[in-house]
C-alpha cells in the first residue's frame, strides 16, 4: 500500500525542483559527455572489485556495469508497463510528474543479538530514523535536494539467535532469518540489525531484486554502525542512509568509473574510485565536475556525507513507482 501525505504541507518546500515531464526522465539517463583520456584514466574505469567502507572485503552492493544496465533496463520495463495499463483505463499509474508527494515509509526494524550480547537500546534506532528523516528533506547542508521520503518506525522486535546476529550477505543464516522475520510489503522497509563479525558495515537489496525475493528484501546494518555505535567515523547513522539509497533504487557515485554511463545519474559527476576518507576537492575523472565525495552514495566519512541531488531524488521516485508501490499495491 502507497501511503502518502502532502509534500509541501510535510515539509514547507516549494515542488518545482521535483515537477518532471517524460523528457526530463530521459535527460536523467543520458550519457555525460565524455572528454579523451589517457591510457592511465581509462586503467580507473576498469570494472574492478570495490572494497566496503572500513574493511578489506569485496562490497556485495557494488554491481558491474553489466548488472547495472541490466537493472535499469527493469526499471524502464516496469515504467513502460505502467503507462501501458494506464492507457487503458482510468486508474492512474506510474510517476505522477503533475504532484509529486511526500511518500511515508514504514521501517520494521529487526535487532538481532546472540546468548552474549544485549540488543540495542531503543533510543539509539529512533535516532537512526532521525538521521533517515534529516537526511532525505536536504537538512544536512545547503547543496542538498530533497528526496521525498519519510521514514516512520513501524515495529522493532528482538530475536536471540547466534547464527543470525553474526549472518553475513548470501549466508545461509541470513535466508534463514530474513525469510522468518521480515514484515510487510515492496513498500516497506525492514532493517535488519547485526553483530557481524566481518567488519561490514551495512548491504542492501534493489527494488529489481523484489520480485524474485520478496522475504529478503531490505538492509542490513552492523549495530556498531548506528548512531552511537563503535565504528568510529562511520557511527552517526549515515550507513542506513546510504544503504536506504541503494533499496530506493541508487547506485554508488563511482559506478562506471569514468564511463559515459556512471550511475545512471545526470548531475553526479563522474568518480574513478570510492571516497574512503573526505579527500576535500578531489577530482579523478576528465569529465566536468569534482568527484561527489559528499553525496550518500560514495563511502566517504559519515561526517562528510550530507547530500542527495535532484537528479539521485528523481531516479528514487522513479524507482518507488515502478517498483515499490506497484509491487506493494
Amino acid at each position: 500500500m502507497r501511503r502518502t501525505t502532502s509534500l509541501a504541507s510535510a515539509i514547507g518546500i516549494a515542488l518545482l525542483a521535483f515537477v518532471v515531464s517524460e523528457d526530463a526522465v530521459s535527460t536523467a539517463r543520458l550519457a555525460r559527455p565524455q572528454p579523451p583520456q589517457s591510457v592511465e584514466a581509462a586503467r580507473e574505469c576498469e570494472d574492478k572489485p570495490v572494497v566496503a567502507r572500513g574493511t578489506n572485503i569485496v562490497d556485495p552492493d557494488h554491481l558491474s556495469d553489466a548488472e547495472v544496465a541490466a537493472a535499469d533496463e527493469q526499471l524502464v520495463r516496469a515504467e513502460a508497463e505502467q503507462r501501458a495499463v494506464s492507457r487503458q483505463g482510468p486508474a492512474r499509474t506510474g510517476l505522477d510528474t503533475q504532484r509529486i508527494q511526500m511518500t511515508v515509509v514504514r521501517v520494521f526494524v529487526h535487532v538481532l543479538r546472540d546468548s552474549n550480547s544485549s540488543g540495542v537500546a531503543r533510543t539509539r534506532i529512533e535516532r537512526q530514523i532521525s538521521v533517515l528523516n534529516r537526511a532525505y528533506a536536504g537538512r544536512q547542508s545547503a547543496w542538498a535536494s530533497v528526496a521525498p521520503f519519510a521514514f516512520r518506525l513501524a515495529r522493532v522486535d528482538v530475536t536471540t539467535k547466534d547464527s543470525w546476529y553474526r549472518m553475513e550477505e548470501g549466508s545461509v543464516a541470513e535466508r534463514h532469518a530474513k525469510r522468518a522475520l521480515h514484515r510487510g510489503d515492496a513498500s516497506d522497509l525492514n532493517v535488519y540489525v547485526t553483530g557481524s563479525r566481518s567488519g561490514m558495515l551495512g548491504w542492501a537489496t534493489q527494488p529489481t531484486a523484489y520480485r524474485q525475493e520478496p522475504l529478503l528484501d531490505g538492509i542490513t546494518i552492523s549495530r556498531r554502525a548506528l548512531p552511537g555505535g563503535m565504528s568510529g567515523r562511520y557511527s552517526t547513522g549515515d550507513v542506513a542512509v546510504h544503504e536506504s539509497g541503494h533499496w530506493l533504487g541508487l547506485f554508488h557515485t563511482f559506478t562506471g568509473r569514468c564511463g559515459t554511463r556512471g550511475d545512471l545519474v545526470a548531475d553526479t559527476p563522474a568518480e574513478s574510485r570510492p571516497s574512503y576518507t573526505c579527500p576535500r576537492n578531489r577530482n579523478t575523472c576528465a569529465a566536468p565536475g569534482r568527484d561527489p565525495i559528499h553525496n550518500f552514495m560514495d563511502y566517504s566519512y559519515d561526517a562528510c556525507m550530507d547530500r542527495f541531488t535532484a537528479g539521485q531524488a528523481l531516479r528514487m521516485m522513479r524507482a518507488w513507482s515502478a517498483l515499490r508501490a506497484a509491487s506493494g499495491a
